[in-house]
């Protein structure tokens, strides 16, 4: 009995034994975290070789081919066309005192180089190299400032080129030697620095990071912050706590973050509550923490207190990807919101605030000022994103301010002035006047690509896919748009940094149609004048440009307009006319109607089917006649209404087709680009091995980082697996991975036109057959056709590591619907596309809209 009763107990002690263990190690495997650097470790030692040509917007040197396993030598030598005798080679160079790594680059003819060729002569890029050893296994964050991209012991990870000095990467050190490859390129700062430092926590706040709102003095109220949380550990963290508020003037809030995937970053909003009215002070801190199981971070954010009569900043949730954006707003003087105002809607250059741009203008008693700003100081030119914000934050003032929607004045500085040009020309209607302020056209022309390797190697058919999808940028090919638009020009005639050929070409232009228009150049002054006097800087508040726009007021209905575009999915309206399909997608589309009495004159090219808005403001009720491409229909015009025209033959009829199956519409349209345009989200595949598995995810991580510096965006990150029916019916699915490593692929693969099988590339009815090969395309989700895929995938290993070479999410980028292309493009660009074009309008292929390489 007694021998019986001690099996018992041993038995019941070893399963206790057991259990202690098992949830020992599983709570230790959530818990702890491969431990951090102790200090800061900044590589003294380089190696370093350049410069190298390099085109613009283009970024692709092609000196070295594995970038991943390269280990230069001191003394090894690379062809360069910048330097005299046409090599450079690896040399040494320490840091300095302050921390930076200074390339020094001799032998180069820099003010030559800039003579006959521009800026795009002298942009360059750069390599260096360190190693050093480590102990043993631990975490890391990198702080690459002036630095495009670098390689750790052959994985990739994106720098911080323009020094926001809040960005941290982080990383895995191994135990032993470490490696380390960093690419710079620019127009003279050959400077950049490298420091590794201690993750503080397993979850992070990054404080110079935060969008903030201004707190209106004595006054309580909800606002949106917008916070950067980074995963600074190798594995997932669930339910991360995030708090802000004191519980004193500010309630505190505390919201559950999603997961955050191993080593990203993602940007969330949270409320901030204010409790009690702030009276007498310029700022007032706030903390905020973030907290995962038993770690935590603190932190305390900065938040300026305005009064109401002066400028302040609004923050919003973005209907894009939602997150928090801001803008900034000067309101009128002596504001009174029983009376409508003007509004001067006026964006920012370059590293520019939107906060800034604000406060270089006098207030006025007729107008408010407003900026958006275009995501970030660098942002997207006010092109795609920078567009879009710049739309949104108009429709938000409109609808929070007593604004009088007939006078609305678009105005902006350099790179704002181009994006004056940029938003006046594709959507004519929304403005009473604009006035571009040093505004360059086009990137072509404001540093010409002629170095791109995309422009030496590709041939014409490969690169005209490219310039497609870029046509609609190209703002001198649409100044007709501006028929209805007054245009005042404002440029300074010794501007180094614009040059008045371009204010002079659009002036040119305009004189040439006859429209509306005045330019004024200022002899003897350059891009930024002098600040006049107090709150007065005169080349964004010239007083003579400010009485132009005051003078205006816009005609909702004019009886002539014209409307030029490539890109239905950029615009397809104008004042009352729609452009509703387009017979040849990406191809030039204009429509040019008039009115003369009773009598409307239409002229098309390349559209299909149309609207107009009909309306007793544009003529007379009675009988009308509609004359379209010279062929006359009579209608009785007795309501308001929309008419809609289709062309069936070689002719219109007032009638809208119905369509069956997939179309494409202005909501619906391509190309690439236009899955980051809502809201999505990014999934990676995790039907391959392990090593499959966290390429893709580094990928994608990649790609969130990407968005959250170029964007301020929000992007969420989740496995293949966690995509249920709610995901795909309200967001697009960018896909990391083919059908044998994405299991979303995997189950759309067969209704996809472009797809991998058995290592081939089935493209329609054609094979494409070759090793290595990348592949990036948009559609229709197949399981949702009202949200997109954008599919990233290859047919092999290779292949696949290939499939994230080319983004959308940067201004210029020029991917079309599909692009397959081999690993020459990491050498010579566009010259190692195999295939891309456009679907048709039908989301098929079409063979007058493709290049593919026999």
């Amino acid at each position: 009995m007694l021998n019986l009763n001690l099996r018992q107990i041993l038995r019941k002690l070893t399963l206790f034994l057991f259990l202690f263990v098992f949830l020992h190690f599983s709570l230790w495997g959530q818990d702890e975290f491969l431990p951090t650097i102790e200090d800061t470790l900044s590589p003294v030692d380089w190696l370093y070789a350049g410069p190298f040509s390099v085109g613009a917007r283009e970024g692709i040197v092609g000196v070295i081919k594995n970038m991943e396993n390269f280990r230069p030598q001191e003394g090894q030598k690379h062809p360069s066309i910048l330097s005299q005798g046409g090599w450079v080679e690896w040399k040494k160079v320490r840091i300095d005192s302050l921390g930076w790594v200074s390339l020094e680059y001799e032998n180069v003819w820099w003010d030559t180089l800039m003579d006959i060729y521009g800026v795009a002569g002298i942009l360059d890029a750069g390599y260096a190299y360190t190693e050093f050893v480590n102990k043993d296994r631990r975490r890391a964050l990198v702080i690459a400032e002036k630095v495009g991209s670098f390689y750790l012991n052959g994985k990739r990870y994106r720098g911080d080129p323009y020094g926001h000095d809040f960005v941290r990467t982080p990383v895995i050190l191994e135990e032993g030697t470490n490696r380390v490859l960093v690419s710079l390129s620019g127009y003279g700062d050959h400077r950049f620095k490298f420091n590794l430092v201690p993750a503080p926590a397993p979850v992070m706040l990054i404080r110079k990071d935060a969008t903030l709102p201004d707190i209106i003095e004595d006054e309580k109220d909800w606002l949106w912050a917008g916070i950067a949380i980074l995963n600074t550990t190798e594995k997932r963290l669930k339910d991360v706590q995030l708090s802000i508020g004191d519980g004193e003037l500010f309630n505190e809030n505390e919201i559950t973050v999603s997961d955050i995937m191993p080593f990203c970053i993602k940007k969330v909003p949270v409320e901030i509550e204010i409790s009690k009215p702030i009276v007498g002070l310029d700022t007032i801190s706030i903390p905020v923490k973030v907290s995962y199981q038993d770690h935590f971070f603190e932190d305390r954010l900065s938040l300026r207190i305005r009064k109401s009569e002066g400028s302040f900043k609004i923050t919003f949730i973005s209907q894009i990807d939602n997150s928090c954006q801001y803008y900034a707003v000067l309101p009128p003087r002596d504001y009174d919101p029983q009376k409508k105002y003007a509004l001067i809607f006026t964006l920012h250059g370059a590293g520019v605030e939107a906060s800034g741009q604000v406060d270089a203008y006098k207030q006025k008693d007729w107008a408010f000022v407003v900026a958006p700003t275009n995501r970030r100081r660098f942002g997207f030119d006010w092109q795609d994103l920078g567009r879009l914000d710049a739309l949104e934050v108009l429709d938000l003032v409109k609808k929070e301010f007593p604004i009088d929607t007939n006078r609305v004045y678009l105005t902006g500085h350099s790179m704002g002035g181009h994006g004056v040009w940029h938003l006046a020309l594709a959507h004519p209607d929304l403005f009473a006047a604009a006035a571009p302020e040093a505004g360059w056209s086009c990137f072509q022309l404001y540093i010409p690509w002629f170095l791109q390797k995309s422009y030496l190697f590709a041939e014409p058919q490969q690169i005209a896919i490219r310039d497609m999808s870029l046509r609609e940028d190209f703002t001198p090919n649409f100044i007709e748009n501006a028929l209805n638009l007054p245009i005042f020009i404002y440029q300074g005639g010794s501007d180094d940094n614009v040059p008045p050929v371009h204010a002079r070409l659009f002036a040119g232009l305009l004189e040439n149609l006859g429209y509306e228009y005045q330019y004024k150049e200022l002899p003897g002054k350059g891009h930024w004048f002098e600040v006049d006097t107090v709150n007065h800087i005169v080349c964004v508040d010239d007083p003579e440009l400010m009485e132009f726009l005051k003078a205006k007021t816009r005609n909702p209905y004019p009886k002539h307009i014209i409307f030029k575009t490539t890109n239905i999915g950029q615009n397809n309206k104008n004042y009352w006319v729609e452009i509703d399909k387009q017979e040849n997608p990406f191809f030039e589309s204009q429509i040019e109607t008039e009115i003369k009495d009773s009598r409307i004159e239409i002229n098309t090219k390349n559209i299909s089917q149309f609207t107009i808005y009909l309306s007793d403001q544009l003529l007379p009720y009675g009988k009308i006649f509609i004359s379209i491409n010279g062929k006359e229909i009579p209608y009785v015009f007795k309501s308001s209404r929309k008419l809609t025209f289709s062309k069936i033959g070689n002719k219109f009829q007032m009638r809208e087709l119905e369509h069956r199956g997939l179309k494409k519409t202005s909501q619906f349209y391509g190309p690439i680009k236009q899955a980051y345009f809502s809201p999505f989200i990014l999934v990676y595949g995790t039907r391959g091995d392990s090593a499959t598995t966290e390429l893709l995810l580094h990928q994608a991580r990649l790609e969130a980082a990407r968005w959250w510096k170029r964007a301020n965006g929000f992007a969420e990150i989740i496995p293949d697996t966690e995509v249920t029916k709610e995901i795909m019916d309200e967001y697009n699915l960018i896909l990391f991975g083919g059908p044998d490593e994405n299991f979303i692929t995997h189950k759309i693969n067969n209704r996809l036109p472009i797809r991998v099988k058995d290592g081939e590339i089935l493209f329609g009815r054609k094979r494409i057959k070759q090793k290595q090969m990348g592949m990036e395309f948009i559609y229709p989700n197949p399981l949702n056709p009202e949200r997109f895929v954008f599919v990233h995938e290859g047919n092999d290993w290779e292949g696949l590591k290939l499939s994230d070479f080319y983004t959308a999410i940067y201004s210029g980028a020029g991917l079309p619907d599909f692009i397959i292309f081999d690993d020459r493009v990491k050498q010579k660009g566009w010259a190692g596309v195999i295939c891309a074009g456009f679907f048709d309008s039908d989301w098929q292929i079409d063979e007058k809209l493709l290049y593919l390489k026999e």
